[in-house]
């Protein structure tokens, strides 16, 4: 079983390009099976060394890259959800000013509408906000 492994792996990584084989060894190279690495290396060990190395100095750069654009982009959208949630905070008090406003010149009961509608908004947003973030702690422990 073993050695039909080995000879698969060996099959297909010497149809790989030196490219490829970078990308492989970048991003998978410490999960690969025994199997998979003695392939890997035999592969590697026919191949012009200076090539792959630079291939994978190039590789590693871009996959480099990768993640800090994925990471500037999970700080934009954080902001972002920050700024959409104060909106709604202003909006709400906002709200809340108008109903009491209503409240202080007028016996109308939309007064009390507006400021129990602010009041639940508020309540709402902040409330889903609550239990994403306890969703998003319960399936990972090492987010905030």
């Amino acid at each position: 079983m073993e050695e039909a492994q080995t000879a698969y792996f060996l099959d297909r990584y010497s149809k790989m390009t030196d490219e490829e084989l970078s990308y492989l060894l970048v991003t998978r190279g410490d999960s690969l099976s025994e199997e998979a690495g003695n392939a890997l290396r035999i592969v590697l060990s026919g191949r012009n060394p200076s090539g792959i190395r630079d291939e994978i100095r190039a590789t590693a750069a871009d996959v480099g890259a990768q993640v800090q654009h994925a990471h500037k982009e999970a700080e934009k959208k954080a902001e972002s959800d920050r700024a959409t949630r104060k909106g709604f905070r202003f909006a709400c008090i906002g709200l809340f000013v108008i109903g009491l406003l209503v409240l202080m010149f007028g016996p109308t009961e939309g007064g009390t509408a507006l400021c129990v509608a602010a009041f639940a908004i508020f309540l709402y947003i902040e409330i889903h906000r609550l239990i994403r973030r306890f969703l998003a702690a319960l399936f990972n422990p090492d987010s905030r």
